[in-house]
């Protein structure tokens, strides 16, 4: 007989929750079969007792709702060794899922109410409509839009094909799965599984249960907590009597201590978004201490994204990160409980709360080294260079965000802003940096494409969620924002902070000495130099000369993440981020927020000028004076990991009327940004062309170096125009451009600043190649 669909109705799917696949094992207990997916995985799927844990409360709900309501499904391994059929399955992957035995058993009590008709698929290969009654059952809804949902085991595996098989078969299925329902041997197959299912299949992936639940027509309500036996424990105290507590948080934290009698909270944080951080110290019902934890209860959707980003990190961070030891969904709202391998007996309190209470540079340094070295180092050293748009990448292309910029502009100012630049302070003026969202980002954004450094990042780093405990080990929380990232952005936003937020600005004369120290640090373009000493100056307050000298901490990693890429416009952008965010802070006074729109209105034009310069192919022609004809230095023409077309830039040459170029990139390099027939197309359009390879940072023989000059000298005198480039237009071209100054007369100083006044300041990048320049002769070759 037919069965009657409901039009409302939702399919709730299995897959392979058996015991040979997720059955609970101990940490060192060896794999059972081939197919489980192990001790850690297994637990985060059905939690420390499966009875309270995510599968066995959805499964609860699933069997309490009618057939009209929402269709269940179980597909199982259900294999014969005596079918000749299933051998060469069975020999690929091991015995398991042995029809009636106990491995092939579901790991959640298959008992719904009567009313409820649950059908059970037993799959025999990997497509589980192959030799059975799948396509049967779901033929009644073919023909309708049907939500779908799936939860199980292998995500990379017989998810991914069930899903492949839904979405090829039924075009009117709308599939989600949920991260926290699903789960495969390896973590990061997991998490890869799960991105490639939203990309290719355009599968919904949820990060909480409950909004996997309404997606299947549920409410958030009617996922319940397993606390009622207990409702009396445990205790929950608070520390702070003016923090009231939802009947909806104060359930979450029963049922994530529900095998406590007492836990006492320490409020540690808050967000504007109704986040609650809390750390804890609660005893066992027998009044065991048991080890500390810290609790973040927020939206349901903002605490699963949280978790879901932290579990793509949590192995590689290890004992130096949280564990999530539990986690919940209930009403609209979520919790994670984090635990912390050695966090001391009790906790202590944040950097924040620390760094304004006067910690010594020592402190401070030690904990932003274990930070950024032994935390985060350990993702930011495994970073690529790769395309990336930064404008983009930093949310500049926001709807609306010139509106809203403009507002926090003008509550910051106190008056309405019109023109090109602000009446500032005190007969000072800054440009006026509403004109850049509203009217230069358009112009900016298609000039911004280039590479970058990328690693994981933890997203949102600030002084709040650096966390110390009573030992001093240093902690990190709040993952939410985790994400393959700029390698820069976690140092960017908490310099930010140290300005903005922790350090004070109390009167006039320290604003003053505030735009000093920005004016200072704009100054500081090469990314991979230390920052110098603090020069005192006009600076008297004392904060200031603390916050340089943090910053010179924070300034000292970057030389190894960012290797070459020496460019302050990727700086330049996320300070601009990260200042203007500081304009709606409650943390930050007026004083303060003036201060981060100064350093905004500063970035912009930064921003603007090196973008609009880096559109058409610019050459940066030397003082004419010297020869016939001209010498320029430029960036490697055509490189297509900054978005530029060879034969645009080669039209921009011959504009020029370049007639000569000395080219100092290796040919590796010339594949490696997409131009390998660079050289050929030089002779082909008729230019003379000495290909003198260098490799990047370093230098070459001064005999070599005498034979490029000479080689230049010789095509000047015949009244052509010559250029040089490298990649960057930097380091080995200047190096060039420097020793053929020294050798038309001027001294060493004169040759460099000459160069750096042409090209950049960052010409000539190292100390060898600076110390090339000073020991180089013309007439001698090195002295």
């Amino acid at each position: 007989m037919t069965e009657t669909v409901d039009r409302h109705c939702s399919i709730l799917m299995t897959q392979c929750l058996q015991c040979d696949f997720v059955k609970p094992i101990g940490r060192f207990d060896s794999l059972p079969n081939l197919l489980h997916v192990g001790h850690e995985e297994a637990k985060r799927l059905l939690g420390e007792k499966i009875e309270e844990g995510p599968v066995h409360r959805v499964m609860d709900w699933a069997h309490c709702h009618s057939n009209g309501e929402l269709k269940v499904i179980h597909i199982r391994d259900w294999h014969d060794p005596d079918d000749p059929d299933q051998i060469s399955h069975l020999k690929q992957f091991g015995n398991h899922c042995l029809k009636n035995s106990q491995g092939a058993a579901f790991v959640f009590p298959l008992s719904p109410p009567e009313s409820k008709n649950v059908s059970i698929v037993s799959s025999l290969t990997l497509n589980d409509f192959q030799g059975t009654d799948l396509e049967k059952l779901l033929n009644p809804y073919r023909e309708r839009p049907t939500r779908v949902g799936l939860m199980g085991v292998w995500t990379e595996a017989k998810i991914t094909y069930l899903a492949y098989e839904l979405r090829t078969r039924y075009p009117n299925f709308e599939i989600a799965v949920c991260s926290a329902l699903t789960a495969s041997s390896s973590r990061s197959h997991h998490f890869l599984a799960l991105e490639q299912l939203h990309r290719l299949l355009g599968v919904i992936v949820h990060a909480s249960i409950g909004e996997f639940i309404k997606f299947l027509g549920g409410k958030e309500d009617q996922i319940s907590l397993p606390i009622s036996h207990i409702s009396d424990h445990p205790i929950l105290m608070l520390d702070d009597a003016s923090m009231a507590l939802s009947q909806t948080d104060q359930a979450l934290l029963k049922y994530l201590f529900r095998d406590c009698k007492t836990v006492q909270f320490k409020y540690l944080d808050g967000g504007f978004s109704g986040n609650i951080v809390l750390g804890t110290q609660s005893e066992d019902l027998y009044g065991h201490k048991q080890a500390s934890h810290v609790i973040k209860i927020g939206s349901q959707q903002m605490i699963g994204r949280e978790r879901a980003s932290f579990e793509k990190i949590e192995t590689v961070l290890g004992n130096n990160a949280p564990h999530v030891a539990d986690f919940a969904d209930y009403n609209e709202r979520g919790a994670i409980k984090y635990r912390y391998a050695s966090m001391g007996g009790g906790f202590s309190t944040t950097f924040q709360k620390m760094y304004c209470a006067g910690l010594s540079l020592e402190k401070t340094k030690r904990i932003l080294k274990f930070v950024f070295s032994e935390q985060l180092g350990r993702f930011y050293q495994a970073a690529t260079r790769e395309k990336v748009n930064l404008l983009k990448y930093y949310e500049y292309n926001l709807p609306d965000l010139g509106s809203r910029i403009r507002k926090r502009v003008e509550a910051v100012l106190g008056f309405e802003v019109k023109g090109e630049v602000i009446d500032f302070f005190h007969g000072s003026k800054i440009a006026n940096i509403c004109l850049f969202y509203e009217k230069e980002i358009p112009l900016c954004l298609p000039l911004c494409e280039g590479s970058t450094y990328m690693a994981y990042v933890h997203g949102d780093l600030n002084g709040a969620n650096i966390i110390v405990d009573d030992h001093e080990n240093v902690w990190l929380i709040d993952f939410f924002h985790t994400h393959r990232g700029h390698v820069l952005k976690d140092l960017i936003k908490i310099e930010n902070d140290v300005l903005y937020i922790f350090t004070p600005v109390r009167n006039e004369q320290e604003f003053k000495e505030a735009l000093t120290l920005t004016d200072q640090l704009l100054k500081v373009e090469d990314l991979a130099a230390p920052l110098p000493e603090f020069d005192i100056g006009q600076i008297r307050s004392p904060q200031f000369k603390r916050a340089w000298e943090t910053i010179q901490i924070l300034r000292s990693f970057y030389p190894s993440l960012i290797h070459a890429d020496r460019s302050p416009l990727q700086l330049w952008v996320g300070q601009l981020r990260y200042a203007m965010h500081t304009l709606s802070f409650d943390e930050s006074n007026l004083w303060q927020k003036r201060w981060a729109l100064y350093t905004g209105s500063i970035c912009a034009k930064l921003i603007s000028d090196q973008l609009k310069r880096s559109g058409p192919l610019r050459i940066d022609w030397m003082n004419p004076g010297y020869w016939a004809g001209r010498l320029g230095i430029t960036i490697l023409p055509g490189r297509r990991d900054y978005g530029r077309f060879l034969e645009d830039d080669l039209a921009t040459i011959k504009n020029e009327q370049v007639g000569a170029i000395l080219c100092l990139v290796t040919l590796l390099e010339l594949q490696q940004y997409g131009v390998g027939d660079l050289l050929s197309n030089y002779t082909a359009n008729g230019i003379s062309l000495k290909h003198f390879p260098i490799v990047d940072q370093r230098i070459c023989s001064a005999r070599e170096m005498k034979e490029a000059i000479a080689w230049i000298k010789n095509h000047l005198k015949m009244g052509k125009n010559v250029v040089i480039h490298c990649v960057g237009g930097l380091g080995r071209s200047g190096l060039v451009a420097a020793c053929f100054l020294k050798s038309c007369g001027l001294s060493t100083d004169e040759a460099l600043d000459e160069t750096r006044r042409v090209r950049s300041k960052r010409a000539i990048e190292t100390t060898d190649q600076e110390e090339f320049v000073r020991n180089f002769d013309f007439r001698k070759g090195i002295s």
